[in-house]
């Protein structure tokens, strides 16, 4: 069982957000139904209210995605593209059909559906969605001095659970995952994607998701006063 089985499971269990039609049942005639709504007749069924289930244009946080290429292989009409030089995708919204089944997988939630419909353009490239994620604050402390703080999804191996079967690390696509056969793996957790492919193709359900917190301070110590090459000297 995979990511999409259990999505299309979820799926058949959701309960629906649109109503099979205006009033309770099918009336023999709905230019009568509608007279009878203006007469106080008959009360229709009031419009539903969709809120963040809007299905525009898809909107793609950059920074925030991992390259996993699960929204490309649930994606119906091939209106994504990777860049594999970035690790990155881009999404031609000229091909998107807006069925939301990129944004349901994206482990990193780093896609979402948003309010905007009026897209339409001459300009084919202005139809490719690149980045719209937010940026930085333009006021306040320098881009040299923000810290970088965020979790970041990946995949451990429980040592005493794993056969050292590697079937992990055949199905790995950035290859971070070492070890020898019938041998515990190891995962190295700088590289993992968090695509929760091995996790996948475990057959010991030994690989568990983790979050890690990735913080780290962006600038250098000067070579000056407290710096460790001034300690040292």
């Amino acid at each position: 069982m995979n990511r999409m089985t259990i999505q299309l499971i979820h799926q058949l269990w959701e309960k629906v957000f649109t109503n099979s039609f205006p009033v309770s049942a099918m009336p023999d005639s709905l230019s009568e139904a509608l007279l009878a709504a203006q007469e106080g007749e008959i009360t229709l069924n009031p419009p539903v209210d969709i809120g963040h289930r809007f299905r525009g244009k898809v909107d793609y946080d950059r920074a925030s995605c991992i390259g996993c290429k699960l929204c490309i292989k649930v994606c119906p009409a091939n209106a994504i593209e990777f860049l594999p030089e970035e690790k990155k995708v881009q999404i031609h919204n000229d091909r998107c059909c807006f069925c939301g089944q990129c944004v349901e997988i994206c482990p990193v939630k780093c896609l979402s559906m948003s309010d905007e419909f009026l897209i339409s353009s001459y300009e084919r490239k202005e139809q490719i969605t690149t980045d719209s994620g937010k940026p930085l604050p333009t006021e306040g402390p320098s881009e040299e001095h923000l810290p970088l703080s965020m979790k970041k999804t990946v995949y451990r191996i429980d040592r005493e659970r794993c056969i050292g079967c590697t079937i992990c690390a055949k199905n790995c696509p950035v290859h971070c995952i070492t070890g020898t056969v019938k041998q515990p793996h190891i995962i190295d957790e700088e590289q993992c994607m968090g695509c929760g492919k091995c996790a996948e193709v475990c057959p010991k359900n030994a690989i568990d998701i983790q979050e890690i917190d990735v913080s780290a301070p962006v600038t250098l110590p000067s070579e000056g006063e407290g710096s460790p090459r001034a300690e040292k000297a």
